[in-house]
């Protein structure tokens, strides 16, 4: 396989890791808030829960981004990839001063 085909099988398998791991914090944090609120009957079908939903999907994403991000950049260094992917690849998710 050429550093092309490589880099192009990583963004794919990578992509799909992001949307598992987005998927699985959203779970969790949207759980987590209606563990929340479930014991408290007045604000369980009330206006806070509808507010804070939005948030806690908002922070969920960033949250997934940069464990993503980490992840990324572990998986590079852990299999040795760095010369065997695309170097806009490799520098994106690992910095040259973090190598």
């Amino acid at each position: 396989m050429t550093k092309k085909e490589r880099s192009l099988l990583f963004t794919v398998l990578t992509s799909v890791c992001n949307i598992v791991i987005t998927l699985a914090i959203e779970l969790l944090l949207l759980a987590a808030l209606f563990m929340l609120f479930h014991g408290i009957p007045a604000l369980a079908n009330s206006m806070p829960v509808q507010i804070l939903i939005p948030f806690a999907l908002i922070a969920g994403l960033f949250i997934s981004l940069m464990i993503f991000a980490k992840f990324a950049g572990w998986v590079i260094r852990a299999f040795k990839l760095e010369d065997k992917l695309d170097e806009k690849i490799v520098n994106r998710y690992c910095p040259k001063d973090s190598l």
